[in-house]
């Protein structure tokens, strides 16, 4: 397979670009490459709009997916000598909405609507529990505490990233799918083969059916769900340090458009310690 990393790097060296110019660049190449092997000569614009539009999908950045677009474009000017398959700049931003929600019945009706019990555990986690859909196709079995209804989130590569709830109905329907099952693969949602784990197209290509089955038409990406978890968390009234925690944003400010998508939000909902002894007579 042709090295199309390795042709980047030394066309970046000499174009003169900055080392983390160049780092960036080579890890969307290889993010490409690894994606599409040889082929990455013979993509198309939907091919890309629908790779860029998985980033969007697995919550990556907004600054993200354009460095990722113009990775592509470098590669395909300064690399393969051709004309770029993306139009212009500013593609996914235009195009797909960054932030929305579905209602509380839209989603029941998207999971109803997903009739494979592995696919509808993964959309419910992500939703549930506010994991990016790379956290849950990696998600391990061990990971999950049904005891005290935690789910410790990990990387791609098994390391902890953080703590966020498990629901006690997701639970429940999660605990007989462990039971039913007869492989011994470490993953919660297994691909093909033991080392396997599924890959985000395949819950994309169930969540896009169950959409059509539903007859919502709204442009969304399966990151509205875990956007939706937000949401509908701080209308409910929870802390939106709280929600900010279990979403694993580091930044304060990322959690602003959830605040603005929730304009019916409860008030602040906290119980006092007194209200686990203390009785009214």
């Amino acid at each position: 397979m042709t090295d199309y990393v390795e042709q980047t790097r030394k066309v970046l060296r000499t174009a003169g670009r900055s080392p983390k110019t160049a780092n960036s660049y080579l890890s969307h190449i290889r993010r490409l490459q690894n994606a599409f092997g040889d082929k990455v000569t013979e993509l198309d614009e939907d091919t890309l709009r629908k790779y860029l539009e998985d980033l969007v999908d697995e919550g990556k950045s907004l600054s993200y997916i354009n460095q990722a677009q113009s990775a592509i474009r470098f590669m395909y000017k300064h690399v393969l000598k051709t004309e770029s398959p993306l139009p212009g700049p500013g593609l996914i931003s235009k195009k797909v909405p960054l932030h929305g929600i579905f209602s509380r019945d839209e989603i029941r009706k998207i999971f109803e609507n997903v009739h494979e019990l592995k696919y509808r555990l993964a959309l419910m986690l992500i939703y549930s529990s506010g994991l990016r859909v790379g956290e849950a196709t990696h998600l391990l079995r061990e990971s999950v505490d049904f005891d005290d209804l935690i789910i410790h989130v990990n990387d791609e590569k098994g390391t902890y990233i953080r703590d966020t709830i498990l629901a006690e109905s997701v639970a429940d329907i999660l605990k007989y799918y462990i039971e039913t099952r007869t492989d011994d693969s470490p993953w919660m949602f297994p691909g093909r083969g033991k080392t396997n784990c599924i890959s985000p197209r395949t819950i994309q290509r169930s969540f896009a059916e169950a959409m059509l089955a539903v007859g919502i038409e709204k442009r969304a990406t399966l990151g509205w769900l875990r956007h939706s978890f937000a949401v509908h968390m701080l209308e409910d009234g929870i802390d939106r340090k709280l929600v900010r925690k279990l979403l694993g944003i580091t930044t304060p400010s990322m959690i602003s458009p959830y605040m603005k998508l929730a304009e019916k939000r409860s008030a602040l909902r906290v119980a006092s310690p007194a209200d686990k002894f203390m009785k009214k007579e």
